[in-house]
């Protein structure tokens, strides 16, 4: 007897069977929390400055000498120019990604902002690369899915709409993946900045940068050499770098600009003393901000690190030495939401909204730990509330948007979705679960574009690939539907449920050797997959019954 199956969990009310085809969990609408860091409190700061320093060495082809301390040692020398920085080494793909996001939403604030990174970077077809250390790229087509463009850095970067972008690319290296393809260009091709930004090459378009026999890279060298230079304007620095690594490389290597900075702008500017100067306090007098903030980004290190035990020591230091941390108390929260330890979640976003009423991304994130725990009366008023305060929150939208998919209100689902991507439509999470509303539906031609563009936008998202599998799956189109479950678990092996799914195109194929296969891994990842165990005993029934 052929055993009957369940073809979406979705629509349990429809079909009221016992076993589901596919797991539900990987289609909830995804919620986007934010992390905020800082260097200086609001009062103090007179120019918010923000960085992203990205490090890449321990490559499997071709690995670095000098990237790592030339990451380390420009986030320093950033911090100690007041800086808050971001810092990342040896870093795959996503966690680039992530720290993009992240990076894009504190330029949101204003200022200045600074993204430097050394590695491999390349180009192909005349767009720019950069290469995160876990990047397969056996053919000159996979840079698109494996790799971070940095026009993606560009855009998220003019999007912020700050004051000023620098970006800084020490990453001129000779293509190490060349002897693989069947072409290659050598260097990074030019690129003209955007109104407000400079972009400084190590060397000039086409050209090889050397990684050098120091501790430190050539380019960088004279970077940390001139960057703290007093007054000194940012256009004649690099002007300064070139000349000095010129002469020291006899022409071989020419760093390169592009600017269209408007206004000066000067990495350490210093005050002139007035004629009566202010008394200095000692420094038993003086407050532990600097402190504070040091342990502040110690922990956000350890969280973009996924090091939460060590992210939670250090927020915890931060808050002892400053107790109306806000950014702290809220940072803490959103660790304590990765842990799932969700009341102290709550309690630590309390706490930040009681310091500060007006933390819109305190009220967003706090509403995202409410829907984790069905309170979604309390979800819902703290979606409100980050609106009101910020009404252009793109996140606060999106999430909404979930919560009204949960209470399949699908109309005002689809209407918060499509205001999150009319603030920012370079919002992926937003594509993808617009795109769960349609497939839910039965909208497919609807869902497929959402998930293409989700794709589009972020090729290295395993459960788009996931949910379009599904729609090819309703489509029967089950050649596709394999590809895309493929994929999602090429990005992430542990994904249960592409196992699961792809284990249903198998037994739908009647291979069910291959569905029970992908059933034990999904079970193996997720001893308490109910769908895996359940679709594991029909498989095996069904085999039996051959």
């Amino acid at each position: 007897m052929k055993p009957q199956l369940l073809k979406l969990c979705l629509i349990l009310s429809l079909f009221p069977l016992i076993f589901s085809l596919v797991s539900c969990q990987n289609q909830q609408p995804q919620d986007r929390g934010i992390t905020i860091t800082t260097n200086q409190s609001q009062s103090q700061q007179k120019q918010r400055r923000t960085a992203l320093v990205i490090g890449n060495a321990s490559y499997q082809d071709n690995p670095l000498k000098n990237s790592i301390n030339d990451a380390e040692a420009m986030a320093n020398a950033l911090k100690d120019v007041g800086f808050d920085v971001i810092l990342l080494e040896n870093a795959d793909l996503k966690q680039i990604e992530n720290a993009i996001d992240t990076f894009h939403h504190q330029l949101k604030a204003g200022g200045v902002g600074l993204f430097y990174y050394a590695g491999h970077g390349i180009q192909v077809d005349g767009e720019n690369y950069l290469i995160p250390v876990n990047a397969k790229l056996d053919v000159a087509e996979d840079v698109r899915y494996e790799a971070i463009p940095v026009g993606k850095v560009l855009a998220r970067m003019e999007d912020a709409a700050n004051q000023m972008n620098i970006v800084i690319l020490d990453a001129c290296r000779n293509n190490p993946f060349a002897r693989k393809w069947r072409s290659s260009q050598r260097g990074l091709a030019p690129i003209q900045s955007a109104r407000g930004a400079l972009i400084a090459f190590a060397t000039e378009p086409g050209g090889v940068a050397a990684d050098g026999e120091g501790e430190n890279g050539l380019y960088t060298s004279f970077l940390l050499k001139h960057l703290k230079t007093p007054n000194l304007d940012v256009e004649l620095m690099f002007k300064r770098v070139r000349e000095d690594l010129v002469q020291a490389t006899q022409n071989k290597q020419v760093p390169w600009e592009s600017s269209s900075l408007v206004g000066d702008f000067s990495f350490n500017p210093v005050t002139v003393a007035q004629s009566s100067p202010t008394p200095v306090q000692s420094a038993s007098s003086q407050p532990n901000s600097t402190t504070a903030e040091t342990y502040f980004k110690q922990g956000e290190d350890y969280r973009n690190n996924n090091q939460y035990d060590k992210a939670l020591a250090a927020y915890t230091k931060a808050i002892e030495i400053n107790p109306q941390y806000a950014d702290a108390y809220y940072n803490r929260g959103n660790v304590y939401d990765d842990l799932k330890e969700y009341d102290k979640a709550i309690k630590d976003h309390n706490k930040a909204l009681e310091i500060n009423p007006q933390y819109a991304d305190a009220y967003n994130n706090r509403g995202i730990v409410y829907r984790n725990l069905k309170e979604y009366d309390k979800a819902m008023a703290d979606y409100n509330k980050a609106i009101e305060v910020n009404p252009q929150d793109a996140d606060a939208y999106n999430n909404r948007g979930n919560l009204y998919y949960d209470l399949k209100e699908y109309d005002k689902a689809i209407k918060d979705y499509n205001k999150a991507l009319e603030i920012n439509p370079q919002v992926a999470e937003a594509y993808n679960n617009r795109g769960i509303v349609y497939r839910n539906l039965k909208e497919y031609d609807k869902a497929m574009a959402d998930y293409n563009k989700a794709i589009e936008i972020n090729p290295q998202y395993a459960d788009v690939y996931n949910n379009r599998g599904l729609v090819y799956y309703n489509l029967k189109e089950y050649d596709k539907a394999m590809a895309d479950y493929n994929k999602a678990i090429e990005i992430n092996p542990q994904y249960a449920n592409a196992y699961n799914n792809r284990g249903n195109v198998y037994y739908n194929l009647k291979e069910y050797d291959k569905a029970i296969k992908d059933y034990n891994k999904a079970l193996e990842i997720d001893p308490k997959d109910p769908y895996a165990s359940n679709n594991k005993k029909l498989a095996e029934e069904a085999k039996r019954n051959q």
